[in-house]
């Protein structure tokens, strides 16, 4: 009786503890939620505000200049692993622009100018949707946000995209420091 009593008890416990461990992982311990370095936690980045601005424009320029799935940063699936991959930004000055995968399971696929509005919040951006982005929010101490994306944005319901099986979620946009410029 006693040893079925501790098997029970060793089986939940192995269960809960292996529950844990795959919502750390679903997440990457990061959410969606913006946090300003320096400010919210971490330290902060010390980058030129014209340079986060810059990052925005140039991803935004990414996606207007392509069409289809060309328009779109693409993270792969990688269960169990939180890719963090440097953005494609040419000449980026003071600024890293990083995108983090907090949700591996699926393939992410998030246009370049939803991006862009997680960074500077939109080219028509109010000036509240402004101090939601990093640039606004956070300023020169740079940060990390989920990017929001409309689902029913055209481009995430055509053919192409909906045979890729991405989904337009769990990417998150960080700028941080550049330290090789």
């Amino acid at each position: 009786m006693k040893q079925i009593s501790i098997i029970n008890l060793l089986a939940a416990f192995s269960t809960a503890a292996a529950g844990a461990a795959l919502t750390a992982q679903g997440n990457c311990g990061e959410t969606e939620q913006r946090v300003c370095y320096g400010v919210d936690s971490g330290v902060s980045q010390d980058v030129n505000l014209d340079d986060v601005q810059y990052a925005a424009d140039y991803l935004r320029y990414l996606g207007t200049s392509n069409k289809g799935l060309d328009a779109m940063w693409k993270m792969p699936a990688a269960v169990g692993n939180c890719d963090e991959w440097q953005l494609p930004v040419d000449y980026p000055g003071t600024v890293l622009s990083l995108a983090k995968h907090i949700v591996p399971r699926y393939a992410a696929y998030v246009l370049y100018t939803d991006i862009a509005d997680a960074i500077d919040g939109g080219e028509t951006a109010s000036a509240a949707q402004k101090k939601q982005a990093l640039l606004g929010g956070c300023g020169v101490h740079g940060g990390m946000v989920g990017v929001k994306t409309n689902s029913s944005n055209p481009a995430y319901n055509t053919d192409e995209y909906k045979k890729t099986k991405a989904k337009p979620t769990g990417l998150l946009v960080k700028i941080v420091k550049n330290n090789n410029q």
